[in-house]
């Protein structure tokens, strides 16, 4: 990994490579931030960093393409992204969305050795590779016995399993795939018991550490400027006197099971929210345009989540199937927002209803949303405050990423 968009580290340091579907920076998804998050811990540990993003996102094609084959952003001393933008990835990737199929075709791009060149250069020079997912297998080629790792985001067989007809026939494939990742890499991080389970059960010879990798956030990236949460409300429509509580996703099946609940709540409740001043606000492609309709706001697709967090009063998790952790639980707490939250969507972590967050489930959302009124804006900031500083550790990428590789000697300096 060499050139002029790249910061020079010390020798001691290994080159990582972390090979993902589709480009990281900026980060707009849960799985976005998870492996931002990782990446950039990694950097911050001292060594050298590469994202190779197979695909970009339809504004990259419209800015780029023709004009480069890939796109290179430096976003810290250690840590850079390349974006691929060649015309067959890109246009690949466009069938499939506009066919909405999962991303069966790069894996088997990937597992047939069919790369971009400047990929494999990346993996000529590294020393470590790591694939985001099962979706990107181990690649063919000189470079198939370095330490490869895979970050496991969730088990992915069981989303497919959960979702429409279309994504639920992949099921099946995706879950051998699972289940064989065990003999195909070095070592597997996963993201809670669930996934850590199902690994170790098809660990034959139990050889892997299969460190976890909590699902948590850099609290860094959720410092906004002095001013933001009066700008961002302005925007929206709001005064200072209204309650906004923040529900965030992407167009993932469980998320839009919830944001239907919470539509519904919304039409059923229009006066009670009216009364109480209280809006929900739905941030991200959960909702396609931005839009508002009595009490529920949706923003679309933003580039920036941090500010939309700093205009609200809690965090709202509405999630009650899935699989994995919610990262944008771990965004909320970071955020310092107190949260509302349904049982499934505080799994496996050690928050404690009533002292760590308000729980309810979906019929009972007017019930949550009178306790949560009752208190003010001062005091639940100051509750959410005292939340993170006793859970921080937890949720604290940089903390849980430091504690996952000093695990595994191939991470440590020569």
């Amino acid at each position: 990994m060499t050139g002029p968009d790249v910061v020079p580290a010390d020798t001691q340091t290994r080159t990582i490579l972390l090979l993902s579907g589709f480009r990281i920076f900026p980060t707009n998804t849960g799985a976005h931030v998870r492996t931002g998050g990782i990446a950039r811990a990694l950097a911050r540990i001292g060594h050298r960093v590469l994202i190779y993003s197979l695909a970009g996102r339809r504004e990259d094609y419209r800015f780029h393409l023709g004009r480069q084959s890939s796109h290179i952003a430096q976003l810290e001393s250690n840590l850079v992204e390349e974006t691929h933008l060649g015309w067959g990835f890109g246009l690949m990737q466009a069938i499939n969305r506009r066919l909405d199929y999962p991303r069966y075709w790069q894996h088997e791009l990937l597992r047939r050795g069919i790369i971009p060149r400047r990929l494999s250069r990346a993996l000529h020079d590294a020393d470590i590779v790591m694939s985001d997912s099962p979706w990107c297998p181990r690649v063919p080629g000189p470079w198939a016995q370095k330490p490869w790792f895979m970050i496991s985001h969730n088990l992915e067989y069981r989303l497919l399993e959960q979702a429409e007809p279309r994504h639920r026939r992949f099921a099946p494939w995706m879950q051998q795939v699972e289940c064989d990742a065990p003999t195909h890499f070095r070592d597997i991080f996963a993201c809670a018991e669930e996934d850590h389970e199902f690994f170790r059960r098809h660990d034959v010879g139990a050889r892997l550490k299969l460190p976890i990798i909590r699902c948590g956030v850099d609290p860094a990236a959720y410092n906004v400027p002095p001013g933001t949460r009066e700008r961002v409300r302005a925007e929206l429509g709001l005064s200072d006197s209204d309650r906004v509580l923040i529900f965030s996703g992407s167009r993932f099946g469980p998320n839009l099971e919830a944001l239907a609940a919470l539509q519904e709540f919304c039409r059923l409740e229009a006066a009670f929210l009216a009364r109480e001043r209280i809006y929900v606000l739905v941030l991200g492609s959960m909702l396609p345009t931005p839009c508002r309709e009595g009490a529920l706001i949706g923003t679309g697709r933003v580039p920036e989540v941090a500010p939309y967090f700093a205009a609200a009063d809690a965090g709202l998790n509405a999630i009650t199937r899935g699989s994995g952790a919610n990262v944008k639980l771990f965004e909320y707490l970071a955020a310092k927002l107190p949260i509302i939250s349904t049982a499934f969507g505080v799994r496996g972590t050690a928050l404690e209803a009533e002292k760590d967050f308000l729980l309810y489930e979906p019929q009972d959302l007017k019930r949550a949303i009178q306790r949560f009124t009752a208190r003010s804006h001062q005091e639940w900031s100051t509750h959410a405050a005292a939340v993170w500083s006793r859970h921080r550790r937890s949720f604290d990428i940089q903390a849980l990423v430091s504690d996952a590789v000093a695990q595994l000697p191939e991470f440590q300096a020569n």
